[in-house]
C-alpha cells in the first residue's frame, strides 16, 4: 500500500507544475480526510501553537508548566517531548510537526484524557503541505525568523510568510517577537496582537537582564503598567525571550499571569536545551540542540561571562543540510572555545569526513592547530566516533572548566546514510562519568 501511495505522489509531482500545486492537490484533500475522520478534535480543544527560526521547544515546555501551575491540565507536542496529562515520553519521531494522522491522533487522544490546552511546536513544512488543517490555534506564538529552509521554500519571504496559515478567525491573540524586523508583518496585522521584546515599543518589555551566582539569570517584564522581577533557573538573553513569549500567551489566553513569579522560577528548561549533567567532578556538562551559527553564539554569548574555566565544546554538523553555514560554526567555536572535539552528529546520506571538514575549514581559518594527543596548548581533535568524541571533551576538562555537547541534545537516534543507531548524548554522559 505504501508503495502504491509514494507511485500516485511521485505521478502527481510530475504531472503538476509546482510545489504549491503538490500541496493544495495532494497534500491538501488528504488532511482534509484524515482531520475529518478524527471528528476535528483541534476544535474541541485550546491549541497553542509556536512557530519560529529559533527557541520554539522551551517556549512550548514553558507555556505548558506555567498552564499547569494554574491548574490546567495540558498536552505537550515538542521536538523533544510528547506529553498527555501526566504521561510523558521522549519525542523520538526527529520531526518539529509530525505526521498529519498522528497529529490528529494526538488531540483526539489529549481530547479523551481531558486536556484543556495543547502546546505544539509548529513548522513551516508542516503549514505549508497543510499537515495543521483543520486545527484552529487560540494562540499563535512567533519567536523569530531569520532564513531557513531555503532549500524547500527557495526564498526567505516564502519561509515567513508560510506561517501566516496559522492566524485564522478563531485566533484569540498573536504573540509576536517584536525585536525582530522579519516578523514586522506579524506585529501589524489587525488582530489581537501582543509584542515582547526589549525594545520600548514592545507590550512586554524584557528589562534588566542580569546572570547570578545559581547558574540562572534575572530580569524584568514591564507591560501595561505592570513590572515583575523574575528569578529563573536557566541563563541566556534568548531564554528571557522565551520566559516572556510564555507569560504573554498565557496574557493573550485572558489568564492573571501577576500570580505566575513562583511558576516562572521553577520553570524547567526542555531535555537537551542547555541540559546541565549530573557531575561531581569539579567542571560543568551541559547538553544542548544548538546547530546552527545562531544558536552557537547566543549560546557561547550566554555562558562564557560565568566561566571560570575554559570551555571545551564537542560537535558536529547534520548532514543534508546547509553546507554554507559550517564554516562559520567553526569560526564561532575557535572565537569562544579553547578546546573543540569535531566528531559526527546526523550524517543522514551525506559524507561524515566532509561534513567535518566544512567545520574544520572554520576553525583551522582562526589558526587553530589539530593535534592526536592531550598537550598543553592542544586546541581541537576530529574523533568521528561521538561516543569517544564525547569521552574526550570530558577528559580534557579540569576544575572550573565547562563542557558542551552540542548539536543532538535529547534526540534519541543518531542516523547515517545505512543505518540508524539509538542515541542519547545525556546517557552516554553519564555512561562515560560513571565508568
Amino acid at each position: 500500500m505504501r508503495g502504491v501511495i509514494r507511485f500516485i505522489k511521485k505521478l502527481i509531482r510530475a504531472i503538476l507544475p509546482s510545489e504549491e500545486a503538490v500541496n493544495y492537490c495532494w497534500h491538501l484533500p488528504i488532511q482534509i480526510a484524515i482531520a475529518l475522520r478524527y471528528g476535528l478534535p483541534g476544535h474541541h480543544i485550546k491549541v497553542i501553537g509556536i512557530a519560529g527560526t529559533k527557541g520554539k521547544t522551551s517556549t512550548a515546555h514553558f507555556i505548558s508548566q506555567l498552564l499547569e501551575s494554574t491548574g490546567e491540565k495540558t498536552a505537550l507536542y515538542s521536538t523533544t517531548t510528547i506529553k498527555i496529562g501526566n504521561v510523558e515520553r521522549l519525542n523520538d519521531l526527529k520531526m518539529t510537526t509530525p505526521s498529519r494522522t498522528f497529529l490528529q491522533r494526538f488531540l483526539r487522544d489529549a481530547l479523551k484524557a481531558h486536556c484543556t490546552h495543547a502546546v505544539i511546536e509548529v513548522s513551516s513544512h508542516g503549514l505549508k503541505q497543510f499537515r495543521l488543517w483543520g486545527i484552529p490555534f487560540a494562540v499563535a506564538v512567533l519567536t523569530n525568523m531569520t532564513p531557513d529552509h531555503l532549500d524547500y521554500h527557495k526564498t526567505a519571504q516564502d519561509y515567513t510568510m508560510s506561517h501566516m496559515r496559522m492566524i485564522g478567525n478563531r485566533t484569540r491573540a498573536v504573540i509576536v517577537n517584536g525585536d525582530d524586523e522579519n516578523l514586522k508583518p506579524f506585529a501589524g496585522m489587525r488582530r489581537r496582537i501582543f509584542t515582547f521584546g526589549k525594545n520600548a515599543y514592545n507590550i512586554f518589555k524584557i528589562q534588566n537582564i542580569q546572570p547570578n551566582a545559581q547558574s540562572g539569570m534575572t530580569f524584568e517584564i514591564e507591560y501595561y503598567g505592570h513590572r515583575t522581577a523574575y528569578t529563573v533557573p536557566y541563563i541566556g538573553e534568548y531564554n528571557a525571550y522565551n520566559t516572556a513569549a510564555a507569560l504573554a500567551t498565557l496574557y493573550g489566553l485572558e489568564i492573571d499571569i501577576d500570580s505566575l513569579r513562583d511558576a516562572v522560577s521553577n520553570l524547567a528548561p526542555a531535555p537537551g536545551r542547555m541540559e546541565y549533567i549530573l557531575c561531581d567532578k569539579g567542571f560543568d556538562i551541559i547538553v544542548d540542540y544548538a546547530h546552527s551559527p545562531e544558536s552557537f553564539e547566543k549560546l557561547f554569548q550566554a555562558i562564557t561571562p560565568a566561566l571560570q574555566g575554559n570551555l571545551i565544546a564537542v560537535t558536529g554538523a547534520c548532514g543534508d543540510r546547509d553546507a554554507t553555514v559550517r564554516p562559520d560554526m567553526g569560526r564561532l567555536l575557535a572565537k569562544y572555545c579553547q578546546y573543540v572535539v569535531i566528531t559526527n552528529d546526523d550524517p543522514y546520506t551525506e559524507d561524515p569526513e566532509k561534513i567535518m571538514q566544512g567545520l574544520i575549514s572554520g576553525l583551522t581559518t582562526n589558526n587553530k592547530q589539530q593535534t592526536t594527543k592531550l598537550i598543553e596548548n592542544v586546541s581541537w581533535f576530529q574523533i568521528p566516533d561521538r561516543r569517544k568524541a564525547i569521552r574526550k571533551g570530558i577528559e580534557l576538562a579540569r576544575k572550573g572548566d565547562t563542557v558542551l555537547v552540542l548539536g543532538k541534545g535529547a534526540e534519541q537516534w543518531q542516523v547515517f546514510k545505512d543505518k540508524k543507531i539509538p542515541w542519547d548524548d545525556r546517557k552516554i554522559v553519564q555512561e562515560i562519568l560513571n565508568k
